[in-house]
């Protein structure tokens, strides 16, 4: 009796399953698939295998359900982030704008700095001289 339920054979169930005969042979291995050996043929019960077809697609559709909620939600991520680099780059932008400045004003001030010693430095030289003994003198 057992013989009779299995009709199909190892290439009907390889086009019913719309997979390879790896996939099969992986199927039966597993203990998804029964079959049984008849001669030199492998057969297997129709009812078995469509069952399994129903099954495995909606094993599928339920997995992919949830990646694509995951995939869509870092999508997203990648946006916010995106503009967040965005932001982070226009700021340091920003931050070295007012570094050069700032750097430009010392620099400037540094200069004046220098050039007032300069001036004092000539002053004092002039106040050695005699001016500065005729200032000393009458003081």
């Amino acid at each position: 009796m057992k013989g009779n339920d299995y009709n199909i054979t190892y290439p009907e169930v390889c086009l019913l399953l719309k997979k390879s005969k790896r996939t099969v042979s992986r199927y039966i291995k597993k203990g998804l698939l029964n079959s049984e050996k008849i001669g030199n043929q492998y057969l297997f019960n129709r009812n078995e295998v469509e069952k399994l077809n129903k099954t495995k697609r909606t094993k599928r559709t339920d997995k992919t359900k949830p990646e694509r909620d995951i995939i869509s939600f870092l999508k997203e991520q990648i946006k916010v982030k995106d503009e967040q680099i965005k932001e982070y780059q226009e700021r340091s932008r920003e931050t070295n704008i007012m570094f050069n400045r700032l750097q430009n004003q010392l620099l400037l001030t540094g200069d004046k700095k220098e050039v007032k010693q300069d001036k004092e430095d000539r002053q004092d030289k002039k106040e050695k001289g005699l001016n500065g003994f005729f200032k000393r003198l009458f003081k």
